[in-house]
């Protein structure tokens, strides 16, 4: 799914050069960027309206999961 830079969330897998990385931490920082900490340890800096691929593996908060799901 695509989401913007502000819109990663802990627990997001995001693919860097095509590796992907699991999110442990979300920060914003100034100005207008969010840093995203990775489980290995590594990091990377995106602007907050940048969109950005990321795979999530479970729902956003207070949407139902479709019935074949439950």
């Amino acid at each position: 799914m695509t989401v913007t830079g502000d819109g990663v969330r802990v627990g997001d897998v995001v693919a860097i050069g095509g590796i992907p990385h699991r999110v442990r931490d979300v920060r914003c920082v100034l100005p207008a960027r969010t840093r995203l900490e990775f489980e290995d340890g590594n990091a990377y800096v995106v602007g907050r309206s940048h969109p950005i691929e990321v795979s999530r593996a479970y729902p956003l908060p207070g949407r139902a999961l479709p019935a074949r799901h439950r």
